[in-house]
């Protein structure tokens, strides 16, 4: 009984962590409609890579990633991306 309850949770994490981002984010919008939340945004961005060695072999500079102020709401696509709430 412990084996399948445990493989449940697993596999119930699984299916949510490779989530479409779509899907995700229109789930997280319909929770927040319903709580009456007004004036807001939803995007998806990468997740921020963390930062190479101080410099390249080249001397390139790394680019930095995209602004991302907001809070993150969700992961989706096997934590690649997030889902970033944002006021209004």
């Amino acid at each position: 009984m412990r084996k399948l309850l445990l493989a449940a949770c697993l596999l119930g994490i699984s299916v949510s962590v490779f989530a479409s981002c779509d899907d995700l984010k229109s789930q997280i919008d319909a929770k927040l409609q319903a709580k009456g939340v007004t004036a807001y945004s939803l995007e998806i961005v990468p997740v921020a890579q963390p930062a190479a060695a101080p410099a390249a072999a080249s001397g390139a500079a790394a680019t930095p990633a995209k602004d991302t102020t907001g809070k993150v709401v969700g992961t989706c696509e096997g934590d690649t991306k997030q889902i970033i709430y944002k006021r209004n």
